[in-house]
């Protein structure tokens, strides 16, 4: 289990529990399955971007709210403040651009978890 992913769907479950919503709730208002919120909360997935912004808008949170180390161990060292940064790029982009974004993201993990096997 990736450790981001796991405290990035900690948090998402608690600040969902505080709100009421129950997952199939969260998965509606996102465009999501309940399977595809159920496996973010446990930390098996770890959401996209797109998909982190729709949850944090539709938790009424800013996304450096699910990102930011809140006494959990995980120390965010900025990634908030990234993310917003990202995410403002990618919301100016053209829809037909966002898959060629998501491809280059894809292909940067692919390459550090390369690296990472040695």
């Amino acid at each position: 289990m990736n450790g981001l992913a796991h405290t990035i769907g900690k948090k998402i479950k608690l600040v969902r529990d505080q709100r009421g919503l129950t997952q199939a709730e969260l998965a509606r208002r996102c465009g999501k399955t309940v399977e595809t919120v159920s496996n973010i909360e446990r930390g098996k997935t770890l959401p996209g971007l797109l998909t982190l912004d729709r949850i944090a808008h539709n938790l009424g949170v800013p996304i450096q709210e699910l990102v930011a180390d809140h006494g959990n161990g995980v120390s965010d060292n900025g990634l908030g403040d990234y993310l917003e940064m990202v995410l403002r790029a990618v919301r100016r982009l053209p829809e037909e651009d966002l898959e060629l974004v998501a491809g280059i993201i894809h292909l940067l993990n692919l390459r550090r978890r390369n690296a990472a096997r040695g």
